[in-house]
Parts: C-alpha cells; sequence; structure tokens
C-alpha cells in the first residue's frame, strides 16, 4: 500500500509542475535590493544631489544589466537590460518594484485615446508604456522590448517584441514587475521604470499633458534603449532592414523630457538618467560615434563604421548646453568641455581654408581620424552657433574665434552656394566644388537661427546670410515649402 502511495505521490509530480508553469509564467529577475551593494557615484543636478547606481547579475547562463538614478533620496529612475547568450523558454519578469498603496490607478493610450482605471490583478498587455497613480507616488512604467542585437551596434525589433506589465496585491498593497516574453539568443529587453514621490509628477490635469505624453510613450520611430536613444536606419546604413535601428547619437527623445524639466517631475528624473546614459559613451577622444556603417560614406571617402558625424554630435551638445541652462551640473559642463576641446582639435587638423582665412570643417572623419568627407552647409551654420554659445557657457574665448573664423568662411563663399533654380547647394567637397541637392527647409532654419543669434548679440545682421536666406525662401516659396522658420 505504501509503495502504490508513492508511486501515484511520484506520478503526480509532472502535474503540479505543469500547473505552477500555467499560474506562475514569471521568474523572478530583480528588485531594488540589487543595487545594495554597489557603489553610489554622486554628483548635483540642478543644486539637487543624485546617485546613480549600476550592477550586472546572472540569470542562469544569461545577463541582467541594471542602472539607478536616486534625486534627492526620493525620486528613482531604474533601467534594465535582460540579455541572453542562450534563448529561453518562457515569458519572466526582470524588474519588480512594491508600492505600499492600495489605491493606484493605472493609466495608457491606445494610440488613438487615454484609459484609466483602478489597477487590477492580472497581465497589462499591449503597450509600450504605463503610467501609475497613487497618494502619493507617480510611476512611469516602459515595458520591455525585445530586441536581436545585430552587428555595428544596431538592433533589430524581434517578431514578438513586446513584454507586459503584471500586477499583484500584497500585504501593503502591489507588486508591479515588468516581464519579457520568451527571447531568442543574443537578444536585449531592455525597460524603464521611473518613481517619482509626488501623485502629480505628470500633472494630467493641466491642458495639452496628454497629448503630450502620449508621443512620449517610446513607441515612435525612435526608441530609447539602455545603452541610449535608437532611430529607424536609413538605406544608406549596414546593416538596415525591417525594424532595423541604429543608435543615434542625437538622442531627440531625450531633448523632449529635457524641455519639459519646468513642468514635469517625471521629466526630470528622466532627463537626468538619460543624460547621464549618453555621457557614458562619449568616447576617450570626446565625441560620440555614429556605429553603424554608411554604404555611401564607404564608397565615397572610405569612411567605415565608428565614424564621427558632426551633425549628430552637434545637436546632442545643445542639449548638454540646455542641460546646462536648466539644470546645472559639472557633468554636463564637463562632457561639453571635452566634446569642444576634441571638435577644436578636429577643426585645426582638417580644415580647408577660404580666401580670407576662413575655415570648412568637414563633416566625417572615420574612427581612425584619419579619413575625413565634404562640408554641408547645414553642418557648418549649426556648429558655429554651438561655438559661440559654448564659448559664453564654458567662457572660452577661443571657441568664439573658431565660430568666427568658421563663419568667415561662409562669408567668403557667399553665393557660390546657390544653384540657378534658387535652391542651395548641399555641400562643397573637398576639392573646392559646390554640389548636392539641398534638405527642403533644414538648412534654411540653420541659417535663421544663426541670424538671430548674431542680431541678438551683436545688433548686426550678416549680409551673406541674408543672401543666402534670400534665394533659399525664393525656392522654398516656389515649391510649396511651409515648415521653415519664420
Amino acid at each position: 500500500m505504501k509503495l502504490l502511495q508513492r508511486i501515484c505521490l511520484l506520478a503526480a509530480v509532472p502535474a503540479v509542475l505543469a500547473l505552477c508553469i500555467l499560474r506562475t509564467p514569471l521568474r523572478f529577475g530583480a528588485d531594488s535590493s540589487a543595487f545594495s551593494d554597489a557603489v553610489p557615484v554622486s554628483c548635483e543636478v540642478g543644486g539637487e544631489a543624485v546617485e546613480a547606481r549600476e550592477t550586472t547579475l546572472p540569470q542562469g547562463q544569461n545577463e541582467l544589466h541594471l542602472r539607478s538614478w536616486t534625486r534627492n533620496g526620493k525620486d528613482v529612475c531604474v533601467m534594465g537590460s535582460f540579455q541572453t547568450a542562450h534563448r529561453t523558454h518562457r515569458s519572466r519578469a526582470i524588474w519588480s518594484a512594491e508600492i505600499a498603496d492600495e489605491a493606484l490607478s493605472v493609466r495608457w493610450f491606445d494610440g488613438q485615446i487615454w484609459h484609466e482605471e483602478p489597477i487590477k490583478v492580472g497581465r497589462y498587455r499591449s503597450n509600450t508604456a504605463f503610467f501609475i497613480t497613487g497618494h502619493e507616488v507617480s510611476i512611469l512604467c516602459y515595458t520591455p522590448q525585445v530586441w536581436a542585437l545585430l552587428e555595428n551596434g544596431s538592433r533589430q525589433l524581434t517578431g514578438n517584441w513586446l513584454g507586459y506589465m503584471q500586477t499583484e496585491q500584497t500585504r501593503d498593497g502591489w507588486r508591479l514587475s515588468l516581464c519579457a516574453p520568451k527571447m531568442g539568443s543574443g537578444s536585449a529587453a531592455d525597460f524603464v521604470c521611473v518613481t517619482a514621490a509626488d501623485p502629480n509628477a505628470i500633472d494630467w490635469s493641466r491642458e495639452g499633458i496628454p497629448a503630450l505624453w502620449s508621443a512620449y510613450r517610446n513607441a515612435g520611430g525612435g526608441r530609447w534603449c539602455f545603452d541610449g536613444y535608437y532611430a529607424p536606419s536609413p538605406d544608406t546604413y549596414m546593416p538596415t532592414g525591417t525594424n532595423v535601428f541604429f543608435r543615434n547619437p542625437a538622442s531627440y527623445l531625450t531633448k523632449s523630457f529635457l524641455y519639459q524639466t519646468k513642468s514635469s517631475r517625471t521629466a526630470v528624473d528622466l532627463s537626468i538618467a538619460m543624460l547621464d546614459t549618453l555621457i557614458r559613451e562619449q568616447n576617450s577622444d570626446g565625441f560620440w560615434p555614429t556605429l553603424s556603417g554608411s554604404t555611401w560614406l564607404e564608397s565615397a571617402y572610405g569612411i567605415g563604421p565608428g565614424f564621427y558625424d558632426t551633425r549628430f554630435n552637434t545637436e546632442f551638445a545643445f542639449l548638454l548646453l540646455e542641460a546646462q541652462y536648466r539644470c546645472p551640473s559639472e557633468l554636463y559642463r564637463d562632457s561639453l568641455r571635452r566634446y569642444c576641446d576634441f571638435f577644436a582639435g578636429f577643426a585645426e587638423d582638417f580644415h580647408s581654408e577660404t580666401g580670407s582665412g576662413g575655415w570648412f570643417v568637414p563633416d566625417y572623419v572615420d574612427s581612425s581620424l584619419t579619413r575625413t568627407a565634404h562640408t554641408s552647409l547645414n553642418h557648418q551654420l549649426a556648429e558655429i552657433l554651438l561655438l559661440y554659445k559654448a564659448a559664453d557657457v564654458l567662457e572660452d574665448r577661443s571657441l568664439a574665434a573658431l565660430a568666427d573664423r568658421m563663419l568667415t568662411a561662409v562669408d567668403d563663399s557667399g553665393e557660390s552656394w546657390v544653384r540657378e533654380d534658387d535652391d542651395l547647394h548641399y555641400q562643397v567637397s573637398p576639392d573646392g566644388v559646390f554640389e548636392g541637392i539641398d534638405y527642403p527647409y533644414l538648412t534654411y532654419d540653420d541659417l535663421f537661427k544663426l541670424q538671430k543669434y548674431l542680431n541678438a548679440r551683436f545688433s548686426r545682421n550678416d549680409p551673406v546670410l541674408d543672401t543666402l536666406m534670400a534665394h533659399k525662401r525664393t525656392w522654398m516659396d516656389e515649391n510649396g515649402v511651409t515648415a521653415y522658420m519664420k
């Protein structure tokens, strides 16, 4: 009889295990205790103390990479990346947070309308962002997105790419778990969780706020990942293809949050974390490389993957200037200083000189800093404006002097930029040929912004910039282009 009982008990084990798997598909990844042994790195941002921590946890044969930023000991932003060396066979929780509040509400945007309801036990699927509000807390969860990791630092959304949020009641409130679906080898599931000690960290009652945050769901053409901002790879990039993204140093999503720091506590938390993440990617030379390859840069100039793109870097340097204005920090100032030092040396080494001593600075250089390319007008104009503004912030007149020399190059070349149809040439080649089709209005906007700055700073307009703007405006008006700055 006892033998029969043992046989029956053993036979029941697989069924019990199967039931557990069906009812509990999550394997616990990590929570805030994961950072208990991590040494904090402290700084001040906007007069507030920020502590950053980083750790990596083994998950069987895979790894969970985590970073956290704590502001004033209250708000916490956690970013994570579950990376697989071997495929996983089921979904699993990779980050969990317990909230001591029994009355939470959750809202999300489905692409057309907002939904809001009291939180309930279960799985919240089919969305990239969930916003949770309690009596004393606001939480933003960017659910895990699964990427196949490709060559040249690129990545591709997988077929089953979207994770979900699991909610469970606890004795004191709720447990929120961010869960990844099953994944193939060589993949990463990246998430963000921001907890602010303020129920109005995003003030949903303010006019325009729901519409604004409907665009900040990490669901559009640009996506935030653990190591930075990714944008769809152009056809000329290597690799490229459906749902293939490259890491873009310009980080336009970070710019969106930075511009909301005066009105949203959550935006402040995200800006601090994102800017710190991007500064970590600044290389030892002082710039942010584009890791992808470019077929046209390769064929035209022999420039391979990991190249320096002055426009992308200028755009991020403008973000550092904006951050220094809104939330001053030595972190931002030091990063800007390192980049401007690099750019000044790059301009010194690779410029081409015009008749009055002006300098055209190339748009690109390869990773070995030996092979350069053409100079486009839009890159040159944006760099001039950046240098003038950085000279004030860094109290470095040599940067303004460099801007003057670069502006002299534009003045020297004058109407050489103008095409027969009143449009502008896109670039001047290394051997001095003006050529190429310009963007519809980007270069005009660069002319407009630089002219506006010169007028405010020196109470004068540059006559060559006026001439180029007039020609470009004629072309735009004749071709129905209306989105330019006015």
